[in-house]
């Protein structure tokens, strides 16, 4: 039995999920008393859960939807497992996106394993302002003298290699950067950008509000996050204004990109 304690609507969605997948088929006014929560919502959790073709609503309820779409992502390794995945094409995209930092950027830098890549590139970058919530990039850019570094505080999430919470939020809306790199779970042309991990929502938060307070957002993303929706929406695929990805996605996928405003740079 799921605890009926308050949890973020992210989080619950994963965790109703969790429930159709055992039980195969669930009644609305079961959900509502096993989550604390109304009818109303529980069918508004069932309508995005359907959204995302991962089940049928029914009258009174929902059933599991066979042959479920391997694109959709409910949550993501840990980080120092993620490393290895992909090790060249996340190389290679890191040397891509450094190419497009200039001496003087000042760059907000989320965790996970393509911005870990990058920063053995920026070494030689001049004058570099560094921002970031990721607990791996600290020794890196710490002993760099060309990088003045702020560590943004919070809680220190760490599976993701990362620190997330109300205190991360308020210290990322202290800045200005010109840029954001980002990595990213999922891009899906009708569903934008999403994150997994939705038991943690507040990685999905963090990545928000450095959208928020950036003025040019890069998305460093290897093949395998394309045409992947995750459960957590971040943003609009025209909220980036340049994808770094590898040799492997699909040409027509990037062309569609392309016509929704984002430059897209392939490694």
């Amino acid at each position: 039995m799921t605890n009926a304690k308050k949890t973020f609507r992210e989080e619950r969605l994963e965790l109703i999920y969790k429930v159709i997948q055992e039980k195969q088929k669930v009644f609305v006014p079961e959900l509502a008393k096993q989550f604390n929560i109304s009818e109303s919502s529980v069918r508004l959790d069932l309508a995005e859960l359907e959204s995302h073709n991962l089940i049928t609503r029914t009258h009174g309820g929902a059933i599991l939807k066979s042959g479920i779409s391997s694109n959709f992502i409910l949550n993501v390794d840990t980080i120092n497992n993620r490393i290895n995945h992909f090790e060249k094409e996340k190389d290679a995209i890191a040397q891509k996106t450094a190419s497009i930092i200039e001496d003087g950027d000042t760059i907000m830098m989320d965790g996970g394993s393509t911005t870990r890549c990058l920063a053995k590139y920026l070494v030689n970058k001049k004058d570099l302002t560094v921002i970031t919530n990721s607990l791996d990039l600290i020794p890196e850019f710490v002993v760099n003298p060309n990088v003045n570094l702020y560590i943004l505080g919070g809680f220190a999430y760490k599976e993701g290699g990362i620190v997330v919470g109300p205190t991360t939020n308020e210290y990322i809306m202290q800045f200005h950067p010109n840029k954001a790199i980002l990595g990213i779970d999922g891009i899906s042309l009708d569903k934008g950008l999403t994150a997994a991990n939705a038991s943690n929502p507040s990685i999905s938060s963090a990545k928000i509000k450095m959208i928020e307070v950036s003025d040019h957002l890069i998305i460093v993303s290897d093949h395998s996050k394309l045409n992947r929706v995750c459960l957590m929406p971040i943003a609009p695929i025209e909220t980036m204004d340049t994808l770094v990805t590898d040799s492997g996605a699909p040409p027509e996928i990037l062309e569609e990109i392309r016509k929704r405003g984002p430059k897209v740079l392939v490694a």
